[in-house]
């Protein structure tokens, strides 16, 4: 099941085109890793590419 999380996903596209690194920060297993998600896939959808998207899991 999957969380929505608009105030968050909505604060994130705000930024967008901003050339700013966004880092989203939190407590362990409050979302984070499925905010950056679900904001990856409106990128997809809204015409950016793959390639343009940098995403890194230290796990």
């Amino acid at each position: 099941m999957i969380i929505e999380r608009k105030e968050y996903l909505e604060k994130l596209i705000a930024w967008k085109d901003k050339q700013l690194i966004k880092i989203v920060t939190g407590v362990r297993r409050c979302g984070k890793s499925m905010l950056l998600e679900i904001y990856r896939n409106y990128l997809k959808e809204h015409g950016i590419e793959e390639e343009q998207i940098i995403s890194i899991n230290f796990e």
